[in-house]
């Protein structure tokens, strides 16, 4: 499984030595409304599914956008995964955010970070997307809330090891070693250089409403993907956003195993989950979670 990869080759795929490609791609490059550039990865789907399944009425139009955590990036083999995996079914634009792979801008822990989520998704209009379902991950989750919330349209949310409030201080043994890298000049430059992560320091934090009250916004279906083991955040946080959603909600509570977010990215869960987004695409509800 993804959790069980070595100090060494964790360190390796976040410096992008260890990348996987599992399906041809078109470099995207595209610049936030606050002027950072970033870059992603566009993945086309097949015409139709070998199978038969997939209604092409009911998939015209519609596209994949898929958001990382923190200290991951496009790349990334069990990011790259999920998004293979989405793309036989559905085109995927998986995006490198801010701070982290080939974009600019420093990170900010899922503020500003909605700022690329809505670019990316203009993006996908652009190319002729007019129905976008978004999927983060941890911050990348935070930040697919963020922007839902403030407006951006989409056909459907997945929000998966998201915290349900931002906890001060950190609750989490993980998050206290982040919150002291965030709040050191020191140790922000040492994540960069050793890294290649350009972390902002708490200055740059514009203090975003929780999740938890983010999602009464999001009236869309909303499926929240949770660890029974995350050890970053609790898994009574993925009911809290679930308690507080403004539409129709399923909730996914992972057995022990999957740990947080990408560490539970393997195969077969990144080919349930491509069901899942085929499912509401296709019936506007996300299904039950079940056994592989």
């Amino acid at each position: 499984m993804p959790r069980h990869r070595s100090p060494l080759r964790r360190y390796l795929e976040v410096r992008g030595a260890i990348r996987h490609v599992h399906h041809p791609e078109l470099v995207a490059r595209l610049r936030t409304a606050d002027g950072v550039p970033l870059r992603g990865s566009y993945l086309r789907a097949p015409s139709r599914r070998a199978d038969g399944v997939a209604d092409a009425a009911a998939t015209d139009g519609v596209a994949v956008l898929l958001a990382h955590g923190f200290a991951a990036n496009r790349y990334k083999p069990a990011y790259a995964r999920l998004a293979a995996a989405i793309a036989h079914h559905l085109p995927v634009l998986t995006l490198d955010l801010r701070g982290h792979g080939g974009s600019g801008g420093r990170c900010t822990l899922g503020d500003r970070e909605a700022l690329d989520v809505e670019a990316a998704a203009g993006w996908l209009r652009q190319v002729g997307h007019d129905r976008i379902v978004v999927v983060g991950a941890s911050m990348g989750a935070t930040a697919v809330l963020h922007a839902v919330s403030k407006g951006l349209p989409a056909e459907a949310v997945i929000a998966i090891s998201a915290p349900a409030v931002f906890r001060s201080p950190p609750a989490s043994r993980p998050l206290a070693q982040l919150h002291g890298v965030w709040t050191s000049p020191l140790k922000r430059a040492a994540l960069r250089t050793g890294f290649g992560i350009a972390l902002a320091g708490p200055q740059a934090w514009g203090d975003p409403p929780h999740p938890e009250v983010m999602v009464r916004s999001v009236t869309v279906p909303l499926l929240v993907v949770h660890g029974d083991d995350d050890g970053y955040f609790p898994p009574e946080d993925a009911d809290r956003l679930a308690a507080g959603a403004g539409g129709p909600t399923v909730v996914w509570h992972e057995p022990t195993g999957f740990g947080h977010a990408e560490d539970g990215f393997t195969p077969v869960f990144a080919r349930r989950l491509a069901d899942a987004v085929v499912e509401v695409v296709g019936t506007g509800g996300f299904p039950e979670r079940r056994s592989p």
